[in-house]
């Protein structure tokens, strides 16, 4: 057993301090990337981060936190380590609201919505939580393990497996209402897209290059289009996969493939409002004005989001192992595999600040909210900054006389 596995027995507040103390030394840089990353260039910072809090939140000895994403509910950040460590940090002072340790190995998660907290296990069970306490509400067998987020809405969990089905189980007591089976290639990529669940309609990419929608009632199958086309004679070159998360964004649908396109759907009837070519594995960011994509090779794009016309291109991250892009404001947040956060503009795509968390690498885009942004290391650190864009508002005391 290593040094910090052994540290991560004890779980109290001290127990934090010291493990924060105790693996600060060990290097823990992430695999570099196949072709030679882009040197970053001196950029005119805008302005500046406050860091306010930083908690280990448990044990990894690769990029497994990579799809342990944490996620926010009310005012708890609840993160999830690949050893079955869940804890409920207070999202504003990092202090630690309760935790509970599961003892199996987490590899989808986390998703909080509803009052509960659902999980994904290597061992293919789905395990549910209440998000007050972390008690558990109920678990269920599926068929396969489970690398992606699973979907809340009305009262389902959708759930995708990574041997292709999708799961709607019953949200308060787990029992399946339904399922949809679909055939996978020989060949695909580690990792499934995490379906979409809103307004009783659930979306998942599938690793055929396709992207179905769903009744989140029954499960029937409401429309099917394909993202992007097998070419080639082997295996290899046949991979398709949609393992970026679709994005729902008034009544459209934006998804990007792995060596195919980005595209815009109707929501409603899966018709193509436009397609960009290029090859994607990060979630999109959509936002009034703009798709932004992160390609494989390291490049942002930023694409019209009524026509799907190419905005602008960056190529100054190229080859550094991007996140997906987080939202903030008139910037957008991408980090990489030396443990850098940069700031794009979203009208140019040039960098206008950055910040370094540790040698380990981001993992996973950031989450940002009004007043904080949080990015996780590949190696269990989480940062809380706050927000550089957050302006308070100030009361004008002079606009009210005593006694109104």
């Amino acid at each position: 057993m290593s040094l910090k596995k052994q540290l991560l027995t004890s779980k109290s507040t001290l127990s934090r301090m010291a493990i924060i103390g105790s693996i600060a030394f060990l290097a823990a840089c992430a695999e570099a990337p196949l072709n030679e990353p882009t040197e970053l260039a001196d950029i005119q910072e805008k302005f500046e981060l406050d860091k306010e809090w930083r908690e280990v939140i448990g044990d990894s000895d690769n990029e497994q936190f990579n799809s342990l994403k944490p996620a926010i509910w009310e005012d708890k950040i609840i993160t999830a380590d690949p050893t079955g460590l869940v804890t409920a940090f207070d999202k504003n002072t990092g202090d630690v609201i309760w935790e509970k340790n599961l003892e199996l190995p987490l590899s989808g998660g986390v998703t909080a919505d509803a009052g509960v907290i659902a999980l994904g296990t290597k061992d293919a069970e789905v395990i549910v939580l209440d998000v007050n306490d972390g008690s558990e509400q109920w678990k269920v067998e599926v068929t396969s393990e489970v690398l992606a987020p699973a979907a809340i809405d009305q009262d389902k969990l959708v759930v995708r497996t990574a041997d292709g089905q999708i799961f709607g189980l019953n949200l308060q007591s787990g029992k399946q209402e339904w399922f949809y089976d679909r055939v996978l290639p020989k060949l695909t990529l580690r990792g499934t897209s995490a379906p979409l669940a809103a307004g009783g309609i659930a979306v998942s990419g599938f690793a055929n290059g396709k992207i179905a929608s769903f009744n989140i009632q029954n499960g029937d199958l409401l429309w099917e289009q394909r993202l992007s086309t097998p070419r080639g004679s082997s295996d290899i070159s046949r991979i398709v996969d949609v393992d970026a998360n679709p994005v729902i964004y008034g009544s459209n649908l934006y998804a990007a493939g792995y060596d195919g396109y980005a595209i815009a759907l109707d929501l409603q009837n899966g018709r193509f409002l436009w397609r960009h070519s290029t090859s994607v594995l990060r979630d999109p960011l959509v936002d009034t004005n703009n798709v932004y994509l992160v390609n494989t090779d390291g490049e942002v794009e930023a694409l019209d989001r009524l026509s799907g016309e190419l905005n602008w291109k960056s190529e100054a991250l190229k080859y550094r192992s991007l996140t997906a892009a987080a939202d903030n404001g008139d910037t957008i947040i991408v980090g990489d595999f030396e443990g850098y956060l940069h700031w794009l503009d979203k009208s140019s795509g040039d960098i206008v600040a950055r910040e370094h968390l540790d040698s380990y690498g981001v993992s996973g885009a950031p989450i940002v909210t009004e007043q904080m942004i949080y990015a996780m290391s590949r190696y269990g650190y989480l940062y809380a900054f706050k927000n550089p864009k957050f302006q308070p508002q100030e009361i004008d005391t002079e606009a009210y006389s005593e006694g109104e």
